[in-house]
């Protein structure tokens, strides 16, 4: 079974276009007890409903609790202590994260930047629509159930999703869209949605807000937060087209850049800025970032200027995957045999614990004023790299 059959499923007990912003304002209880529904927690608001009794629910829960048990224990717990330990903080705390060629996956960015205010997330999956639990029966919970864990198995075990697969999976679904599966990645992660509306994207790069109308949305703006406190974040997701025909023309570069400097993360973005076609996306993360994590898919190791940022590289480096065996890094290779540090979680393409690479960019100009300046790193290579960062 692919993602695609529980799409098509799912798309059985979605709401289409019935919550709208003129039939009814946003209603918190019933979309987080759907979602807890799906997600295999306990319903935040009603107490007792038909299908937790069910045998099928009962054991969805125990394998969702198991799988995000020990996707928690290997990547997530030690992936925000790494963060912790190793992010300028004052950059992160309160901070606007740009996760771009993400899909769905708020789950890492989240535990990455614990402390941010807002996530913008794009890929070219469909934004989707809101789950509706009274679609849900005896006779297609328990198929619809087993869906989700397949569809959510890919990022549990290997920490992404094949972009491939799944932008065919929503491309063909009836139902097609990533918002419920944000959510769950929220829910699991202790999150309450306390503020749904979907956007479209004008080419001046302003936004409309469609209400709960979900019909033909190409973003969607969740605010979530702990259920009984005020605190809340903003996730934005954006279906729109990050190449260099797409990015400013659709208005989401000119809709990003009123958004202040802040954070960025990539992770397993199929390197794309490496091609000529993405130059003006890796451009403005460039630009608009004071801080960015990333594995070796991001953006290109040599367009990190020594005179400009430093930087600090974990894990190993011997190369991409098979498929991407072409976008090899000679200067980063060259970096990495002559400084780095160790990483005790798996992340990106080469997902196993050993085998992963992350480096964290640090613009030089950003730093708090009473950090100190790193000591200078003598050069090993023809190689010039940028200076590892000073300890925070």
């Amino acid at each position: 079974m692919t993602s695609r059959l529980f799409l098509c499923l799912l798309a059985t007990f979605l709401l289409p276009g019935s919550l709208s912003a003129e039939d009814e304002s946003f209603a918190p209880g019933p979309i987080n007890d759907a979602i807890a529904f799906l997600a295999g927690l306990e319903f935040p608001h009603q107490g007792d409903h038909p299908l937790t009794s069910s045998s099928s629910w009962t054991s969805h829960k125990s394998s969702l609790d198991k799988d995000f048990k020990s996707h928690q224990d290997r990547v997530l717990f030690p992936m925000t202590s790494w963060s912790n330990a190793s992010l300028t903080r004052e950059l992160v705390e309160g901070s606007t994260v740009r996760y771009l060629f993400s899909g769905p996956d708020i789950l890492h960015a989240y535990h990455m930047f614990p402390t941010a205010e807002t996530f913008i997330m794009c890929g070219l999956e469909p934004v989707g629509e809101i789950p509706d639990l009274s679609e849900l029966n005896t006779g297609n919970a328990s198929k619809a159930l087993g869906e989700v864990r397949n569809a959510l198995g890919e990022i549990i075990n290997l920490s992404f999703f094949r972009t491939k697969d799944m932008k065919d999976d929503l491309q063909f679904a009836t139902f097609r869209g990533t918002t419920p599966i944000i959510m769950i990645f929220l829910a699991r992660s202790g999150q309450y949605i306390k503020g749904l509306e979907f956007l479209d994207l004008n080419s001046d790069g302003t936004i409309t807000s469609k209400g709960l109308d979900s019909k033909g949305a190409e973003g969607v703006k969740i605010d979530f937060g702990p259920q009984r406190l005020k605190q809340t974040k903003t996730v934005y997701y954006f279906s729109s087209d990050l190449s260099d025909s797409g990015f400013d023309s659709t208005g989401f570069e000119t809709w990003l850049e009123t958004h202040p400097k802040g954070n960025a993360y990539l992770k397993a973005a199929s390197f794309l800025m490496h091609q000529s076609w993405f130059t003006k996306v890796r451009d403005h993360l460039i630009e608009y970032s004071d801080q960015l994590v990333q594995d070796d898919s991001g953006i290109p190791f040599k367009y990190f200027k020594a005179d400009e940022w430093y930087v600090d590289l974990y894990g190993v480096y011997t190369g991409p995957i098979d498929l991407f065996a072409e976008y090899y890094q000679r200067d980063m290779r060259a970096a990495y045999q002559s400084r780095k540090k160790p990483l005790d979680f798996g992340t990106g393409y080469k997902w196993r614990k050993g085998e992963s690479n992350l480096m964290r960019f640090l613009r030089q100009d950003a730093l708090p004023e009473e950090t100190a300046e790193p000591e200078p790193v003598e050069e090993e290579s023809e190689v010039t790299p940028a200076d590892p960062a000073p300890e925070v």
